[in-house]
């Protein structure tokens, strides 16, 4: 860690005081430390605070580690949590490294070790989310919908422009993929209204979750809700609320949204508290939301169709394609920190000529493929022609020794499980860390940590 930059917090849950105290005093030169002798003490602690990250026993005598760990999941900012384990607990640590978990470390451990692999993984996971917020601010600024202002998009460019200030609801339409998503994010930006654009993808989530992610709830409002969640229309308040494929809403939280809209009040579930919010609401959909069979209430849809946008499939606006390619090379360019210039006049050819069932998604995929593998400055060839089932090298063989320490073997067991992931998915680590039922970050560590290359 920087000697610029201040302690990480950490939070200690164990029962044993002596352990505890004797911890506490080792590595309080590295993080700011506070302790918990049981689970009812540290949840009482997180209600007030989150640390940065939580070093937790699996066994306590008053609940298991990996529950616990679970519940952490309902306050909001979720902290790094590293699992402490004896031996005899390691299937224990594993389930908790599935349930979100950073890594473990077995009882006894070598606090200097322990020390510099937990600051390693806050320093790392401290770089992804500066990278993700670079990420965003990228997209804020990159206008979206770069085109030759021809054809049907150029009615959309010229109207966003002047609906973007106006407090009124914006409904966009159009096949999944041509970027409905993108025009949100434009019109949001060109608001000036001020405020964060909120977004949730109702087709994504559980219908019995959606009404507790809109409006929040209260603490015992429900079995889990071990404390308050603020929703994403309180989140949304002062700003802008985006509600990806409406068509999904449930029909009784339907009635509570229209609502909202119609007066700005909303109830968190469980709480008889009187709200009100007020923010501007775009909304999206593939579907037709008026046909006759659809679930969907004519009110609530009268009240979002303030403002009305078709989106046209790409098949339908070819002339785009040349800048929305150069659009997305820079995109990718940043991304994967390369310097492609463009493509080849023979590979735009076969780029406009494409048929893009997958619409502006498919184009932009492509394009992120071909630039992350790419080893000219220029693509080439057909680049839309992909195998759907990568070449896979054969998993390496096992071969163990049964003379070195547990310790030793355990890490040469997970680089060798870490190793046939990767080799199983083509050195995809999206996919290896789907094989070994870990996070992507977890196998970015765990890849630094033991000194493995793809």
């Amino acid at each position: 860690m920087s000697k610029h930059k201040e302690k990480y917090s950490l939070l200690i849950i164990d029962d044993e005081a002596n352990f505890r105290e004797s911890l506490e005093m080792a590595i309080e030169d590295t993080f700011n430390v506070s302790v918990a002798g049981s689970l009812t003490a540290a949840r009482e602690y997180v209600k007030e605070r989150v640390p940065d990250a939580i070093l937790l026993d699996i066994r306590l005598p008053d609940g298991d580690g990996v529950e616990f760990l679970r519940e952490l999941k309902l306050y909001g900012q979720i902290p790094v949590v590293f699992i402490m384990t004896a031996y005899a607990t390691v299937d224990s640590a594993v389930r908790a490294m599935r349930e979100g978990a950073a890594d473990y470390f077995i009882k006894p451990f070598d606090v200097e070790k322990l020390k510099r692999e937990m600051t390693v993984y806050l320093e790392n996971q401290l770089l992804h989310k500066k990278i993700d917020e670079l990420d965003k601010e990228l997209k804020k600024i990159a206008t979206p919908f770069i085109t030759s202002g021809t054809g049907k998009m150029k009615p959309i460019i010229d109207r966003v422009p002047m609906i973007a200030p106006l407090d009124i609801p914006v409904f966009i339409s159009g096949e999944t993929g041509t970027g409905k998503e993108r025009l949100a994010i434009w019109i949001h930006t060109l608001s000036g209204g001020g405020g964060d654009m909120v977004a949730i993808n109702c087709a994504a989530l559980p219908k019995d979750i959606i009404e507790s992610e809109l409006f929040g709830y209260v603490k015992g409002a429900f079995s889990g809700a071990a404390a308050t969640k603020e929703g994403l229309v309180e989140k949304a308040d002062g700003g802008t609320l985006f509600l990806d494929e409406i068509s999904a809403l449930p029909e009784t939280v339907q009635a509570k949204f229209l609502r909202v809209l119609e007066d700005g009040i909303y109830y968190k579930l469980g709480d008889t508290k009187e709200r009100r919010v007020s923010f501007r609401l775009i909304s999206a959909t593939n579907s037709d939301l008026t046909d006759p069979a659809s679930s969907f209430r004519r009110d609530l849809f009268y009240r979002i169709n303030g403002i009305a946008f078709e989106l046209p499939p790409l098949g339908e606006r070819r002339d785009d394609i040349p800048l929305l390619v150069s659009t997305f090379i820079k995109e990718a360019n940043y991304a994967y920190k390369k310097q492609v210039r463009g493509v080849t006049s023979q590979t735009m050819e076969i780029l406009v000529s494409h048929d893009w069932p997958g619409n502006i998604r498919e184009l932009k995929w492509c394009i992120n493929r071909a630039v992350a593998v790419a080893t000219e400055d220029v693509l080439d060839g057909d680049i839309t022609a992909f195998k759907t089932k990568p070449e896979k090298t054969p998993p390496p063989e096992d071969d163990v020794d049964y003379s070195i320490p547990f310790a030793e073997a355990i890490e040469n067991l997970e680089k060798k499980h870490i190793a046939h992931a990767l080799a199983l998915s083509a050195n995809n680590k999206t996919e290896a860390a789907k094989i070994l039922g870990i996070s992507v970050r977890a196998l970015h560590y765990k890849l630094k940590i033991l000194n493995l290359h793809v």
